[in-house]
């Protein structure tokens, strides 16, 4: 699967509701306050919504903490 970083951000800032220009790829978990648990789990979520169950080909996204990690997590 080969995902943009656009995208990326994009589909995490609305599983954050937050807006996609307030984060980038250099962006981590510690960053952003919505980026807590439940944040993470609907980021995890909203990736398995996108990309058909993701999270259950690459159980790694679990402790992902970072949008470039995950990024990178995507496109192996």
């Amino acid at each position: 699967m080969k995902v943009s970083p656009e995208q990326i951000v994009e589909e995490i800032a609305t599983a954050l509701e937050i807006s996609p220009n307030s984060i980038g790829v250099a962006t981590t978990s510690s960053d952003i306050e919505e980026w807590d648990s439940l944040g993470h789990i609907s980021i995890l979520s909203r990736l398995d919504a996108i990309f058909d169950n993701v999270t259950e080909r690459i159980p790694e996204l679990a402790s992902a903490a970072s949008v470039g990690e995950i990024l990178k997590l995507l496109n192996q």
